[in-house]
């Protein structure tokens, strides 16, 4: 038990990705692409099972030129299916995005993924990661405040400290 307790760790992750845009209730049909960067910390609970939070920015950019910003800060639980914390990773997070400045939009964010990551020293790991990723965003038009659902493929590339 006391080398379990002593194994208990605190991991960063950071990662820089893709949104590809897959449904909006907007109904006209808007394409929307985008960039997201997350970076969070995770509190490895067991072996397999860690727990944190991150924060990050999402942009989503429509084929027309509009685009919205967001600030997400979520609530984040991994299982990593190795606990050397290489090899698949599953997690799922939930949180809000929120309006500090004119230029950012508010509102839910959610979603799930899978990663693989290989080890290139004792505290570094490399990975891809993939998963869905869902946004409401709230904005203003012309004085009144309208929002919209998002549905997002994401894609991206990360980095573990360990």
């Amino acid at each position: 038990l006391n080398s379990y307790s002593q194994g208990r760790k605190v991991i960063n992750y950071t990662e820089i990705g893709g949104l590809i845009h897959q449904s909006n209730t907007l109904g006209n049909n808007s394409k929307f692409n985008g960039l997201r960067t997350r970076t969070g910390i995770t509190r490895i609970i067991n072996e397999n099972y860690g727990v944190g939070f991150a924060l990050g920015t999402d942009n989503y950019k429509r084929r027309n030129g509009a685009s919205f910003n967001t600030l997400p800060i979520t609530i984040n639980a991994a299982y990593f299916f190795n606990p050397e914390l290489t090899g698949l990773k599953a997690d799922i997070y939930g949180g809000y995005s929120i309006k500090i400045f004119d230029s950012l939009n508010r509102g839910l964010t959610a979603g799930a993924g899978l990663s693989y990551s290989v080890a290139v020293n004792k505290g570094l790991n490399l990975g891809l990661q993939t998963g869905y990723n869902y946004q409401e965003i709230d904005f203003s038009s012309n004085f009144f405040q309208e929002s919209f659902n998002m549905g997002s493929f994401r894609i991206g590339l990360g980095i573990t400290f360990k």
